[in-house]
């Protein structure tokens, strides 16, 4: 009881300095309370942190999230899926590149097909039928105009060049005749009835180790007077009749020609009054008419040679009117 007692109060440290804040109640009787027991010191002390950017805490925005770049479709960006979540542009994209790329594929297929179907030549592609459609044209044709069905060995740029291998051919005893049509030579080999018929008298032909090519020839002929009008126009039946005649016996094949009809014409062209120039293919026509009849009697294959080059002749005298 002798210690003096302590104020009581509150203590509070602030950046190192204390403070002490006291109760104004008990600093009234201070000196009173000094004769009492001495009181064990209750006060105790607050501590504050200091300043310091030590436990300091940093908020740091986080950095805006990125978009990703929208591929380009076509309308399709607000697409979803049934389970709502958005169907990725880039699959649309696809999809359309192998639509587009399928028609695409789908035209070209189609636009070589259909080259390919109209790529065609006289030699490779002849329809069926040709033959009944073509018998007998040259006959059928208005005026003096003579269509012909004929072999072609080959065509030059000069008589010469044209000579040379109409010599070579002959020489293999197949009948062979220049004709200049335009500024071009044609060396032709033989005649048939028929577009068709002259093919395969051109591969009958190739046999003898010739080229061939086959080919259609409009002839034209004037004549000065209805009477030699009359004329050609009888003179193309006979040679249509025996062309076909003696192009089938060529091929091993049976011909259409009625003979009693081919007898008549020429027997009317023989008993007729002829010019010159008519008189010549005339002749013509009576010499293949000859070698057709001996062919008949002999069967000897040059005999039909003959007549074919007897046609080949009347055709460039029938040109030359």
């Amino acid at each position: 009881m002798g210690k003096t007692e302590k104020s009581k109060g509150v203590t509070i440290k602030i950046n190192g300095e204390e403070k002490v804040f006291a109760d104004k109640n008990k600093m009234e009787s201070q000196e009173a309370a000094s004769e009492e027991l001495e009181q064990p010191d209750e006060s105790f002390e607050w501590i504050l942190p200091e300043d310091s950017n030590e436990n300091k805490i940093v908020l740091i925005p986080s950095p805006p999230k990125k978009k990703m770049p929208k591929l380009i479709g076509f309308g399709t960006s607000s697409l979803k899926s049934p389970d709502n979540r958005p169907i990725k542009a880039f699959m649309i994209a696809v999809m359309c590149a192998v639509f587009f790329g399928s028609i695409l594929g789908l035209i070209a297929v189609k636009t070589i097909t259909k080259e390919k179907a109209a790529v065609s030549s006289v030699g490779t592609s002849i329809p069926k039928g040709a033959t009944v459609e073509d018998k007998k044209a040259a006959a059928n044709e208005p005026g003096t105009q003579l269509k012909t069905f004929l072999v072609q060995g080959g065509v030059f740029s000069s008589e010469d060049a044209a000579r040379q291998i109409q010599k070579k051919i002959m020489e293999k005893q197949v009948p062979a005749e220049i004709f200049k049509l335009e500024d071009s030579y044609y060396l032709f080999l033989g005649s048939a009835e028929s577009l068709t018929a002259s093919k395969e008298l051109a591969l009958f032909l190739k046999s003898y180790d010739v080229d061939v090519y086959w080919k259609e020839i409009n002839f034209e002929a004037a004549g000065t007077s209805q009477e030699e009008e009359k004329t050609l126009g009888k003179m193309k039946a006979v040679y249509t009749s025996l062309a076909e005649i003696s192009a089938t016996k060529l091929r091993g094949k049976e011909g259409t020609v009625n003979g009693e009809t081919l007898k008549k014409n020429l027997d009317e062209l023989k008993g007729g009054q002829l010019s010159p120039k008519f008189s010549k293919m005339n002749d013509d026509l009576t010499a293949a008419a000859k070698s057709i009849n001996e062919y008949e009697t002999s069967l000897n294959e040059e005999k039909l040679f003959q007549a074919q080059e007897s046609l080949l002749d009347f055709l460039l005298n029938y040109q030359n009117i």
